[in-house]
C-alpha cells in the first residue's frame, strides 16, 4: 500500500495476490489531498484486503480487532467514533477476549459474553457494544478464517430502556424549567444554567452547543447558526452530519436573556466561545438533574432528553414534522420519525379523531 504525490494530484496504490499467487494492484489517482488518497485506500483495505496473518486458530482476537480499528479509522472517522472503538478496545476486548484466537470465539462462548456483560446494563448499552465486535467478526468470517459466524442468531440481553415518554420533560414541567432559569439573574449569566436555557429553546445537541460563540449568535436575525460541533477532546470539527449544518430562528425571549448573559460575561477565550473551552457537558448534566429533582420533575432527563422535549413540544403543538426534522438536523425525516414515534401516533389519533368529525357533519 502506498500514497505519492503525482503531477495530477495524489495517488493511492493498493497491491494483493489474486487466487493464482500473482501479484496484482489497484490504483486510483487524482486525490486533491493526502488525506483524501489515505482514506481511499484504508477503505479499499477494509472491502478487499486480507489480513496479514492467515489462519484463524493462529491469530488472536484482540490483534485482529486492533488491524480492522486501525483501518477502519483511517478512513477519517469523527473523533466520537474513534472514542466509541477505544472504549470498546479497553473495557470489552481486553476484559472478555484476550487470550482468544479467533476460531475459540463460539457462538456459545459469545452469548456467555452478552449475558455477563448485559448484567446492570440497559439492552441499547449491550446492543451497541455487540454491533462493533459483530463488524469485526463478520469480517473474519468473510475473509475465510473461520469457518462460523458466532455472532449469527445470538439474543441481546439487558434491561428495557426507559419508555419513550420518560425521555421528555412534560410540558409544564419545561415551562417551569425554562422560567426557572430565565427569571433568576444569578442562573441566566451562569454558564451552566445558560447552557440549559439554550439547549430547552433550541434543541440543539450538546456538542454544537459547547462549541458556539459569540459570531454564531445573531441578535438582529433573530438566529443561531450552527457550523460545528465540540468533541471529548476539546477539538473542534465539522458537525455529525452536513444537515446539521443550519441556522435556528429563536425566539425573542432568548435573545433578552443573551444579553444578560454576555453582559455579565467578563472574559472571553481566543475563539470568543460562549462556554469558555468547556469539553463536556458532564457538569451541566448532574446539576441539571439535581435541579429537575428539587423542582419535583416526574421525569428526570439528560441535555440531550432537553432536545427531545424541545421537539417533543414542537410535535404536539401541530409544527411540521419535516421542519422539526430540519431544526433538529437530522440527515432525513425517517429519524425524527423513528424518535418520536409515540408523538405521531398520538397525533395521527387526533387527527383521524378530527376526519371522522368532519365527515360526519357532510350533508
Amino acid at each position: 500500500m502506498a500514497v505519492y504525490k503525482t503531477e495530477h494530484g495524489w495517488r493511492a496504490d493498493f497491491s494483493f495476490k489474486d487466487a493464482s499467487g500473482k501479484y496484482r494492484k489497484k490504483s486510483k489517482r487524482g486525490f486533491k489531498t493526502k488525506k483524501e488518497a489515505e482514506s481511499w485506500l484504508a477503505e479499499y483495505s477494509i472491502n478487499h484486503g486480507k489480513p496479514t496473518l492467515q489462519k484463524g486458530s493462529q491469530i488472536l482476537f484482540t490483534d485482529y480487532f486492533d488491524e480492522y480499528a486501525k483501518l477502519r479509522l483511517e478512513t477519517g472517522m469523527k473523533e466520537a467514533t474513534h472514542e466509541s472503538w477505544r472504549f470498546e478496545k479497553k473495557f470489552v476486548v481486553d476484559v472478555y477476549f484476550t487470550g482468544l484466537t479467533l476460531d475459540q470465539i463460539t457462538r456459545q462462548m459469545y452469548q456467555s459474553f452478552l449475558n455477563h456483560y448485559a448484567i446492570g446494563k440497559k439492552r441499547q448499552t449491550v446492543s451497541k457494544r455487540h454491533r462493533l465486535l459483530r463488524l469485526v467478526i463478520n469480517q473474519a468470517f468473510h475473509d475465510g478464517l473461520i469457518q462460523n459466524d458466532p455472532t449469527f442468531g445470538v439474543t441481546i440481553p439487558g434491561s428495557d430502556s426507559k419508555d419513550a415518554s420518560e425521555k421528555f420533560l412534560q410540558l409544564d414541567e419545561l415551562t417551569t424549567l425554562i422560567e426557572y432559569i430565565e427569571n433568576d439573574d444569578k442562573l441566566i449569566t451562569w454558564r451552566t444554567g445558560f447552557m440549559v436555557y439554550l439547549i430547552s429553546l433550541s434543541g440543539l445537541r450538546a456538542g454544537e452547543a459547547l462549541a458556539l460563540t459569540k459570531n454564531d449568535i445573531d441578535s438582529d436575525a433573530r438566529t443561531i447558526t450552527v457550523s460545528k460541533t465540540k468533541q471529548l477532546s476539546g477539538a473542534v470539527t465539522t458537525p455529525k452530519t452536513k444537515t446539521s449544518n443550519r441556522t435556528l430562528v429563536m425566539p425573542n425571549r432568548f435573545f433578552d436573556s443573551y444579553q444578560k448573559f454576555i453582559g455579565a460575561k467578563e472574559n472571553w477565550n481566543a475563539a470568543n466561545e460562549l462556554f469558555d473551552g468547556r469539553r463536556t457537558p458532564s457538569v451541566v448534566n448532574r446539576w441539571l438533574e439535581r435541579l429537575e429533582k428539587s423542582l419535583g420533575f416526574e421525569n428526570i432527563v439528560s441535555l440531550h432528553g432537553l432536545r427531545h422535549s424541545h421537539v417533543s413540544y414542537l410535535l404536539s403543538s401541530g409544527v411540521d414534522i419535516s421542519y422539526a426534522s430540519k431544526r433538529l438536523g437530522h440527515s432525513n425525516v425517517s429519524i425524527t420519525q423513528d424518535t418520536y414515534a409515540h408523538l405521531l401516533q398520538h397525533k395521527q389519533q387526533s387527527e383521524e379523531n378530527k376526519t371522522i368529525a368532519l365527515l360526519d357533519q357532510l350533508n
